[in-house]
């Protein structure tokens, strides 16, 4: 298996912040969207051509992104990810 688009962790940081509305590290968004989707030691291993980061890590902070674009996400500080008000309403009215 390879590592799942950016598109594919979106849903996986929103239910994760979702369940913790006060916020989260960026790091243990990383580690719980990997887990949802299953993806092996190999593929959370696998690295950018640059070297400098994991696909993975890359492709979930880009769901970020586009839920923060979408208005449903934040940053609170540099590495604390939080749903807004919008995002935990458009959460919990699309269960998972």
């Amino acid at each position: 298996m390879s590592v799942p688009t950016y598109d594919q962790f979106i849903e996986p940081v929103m239910r994760y912040l979702a369940e913790h509305p006060e916020g989260a590290p960026a790091r243990d968004v990383h580690d719980a969207a990997a887990a949802t989707l299953h993806l092996s030691d190999a593929d959370g291993a696998e690295l950018l051509p640059s070297g400098a980061q994991s696909i993975y890590k890359n492709r979930v902070g880009w769901a970020h992104d586009r839920l923060k674009r979408a208005g449903f996400s934040r940053s609170l500080r540099r590495g604390h990810w939080q749903l807004t008000e919008q995002g935990r309403a458009f959460a919990s009215s699309h269960p998972a």
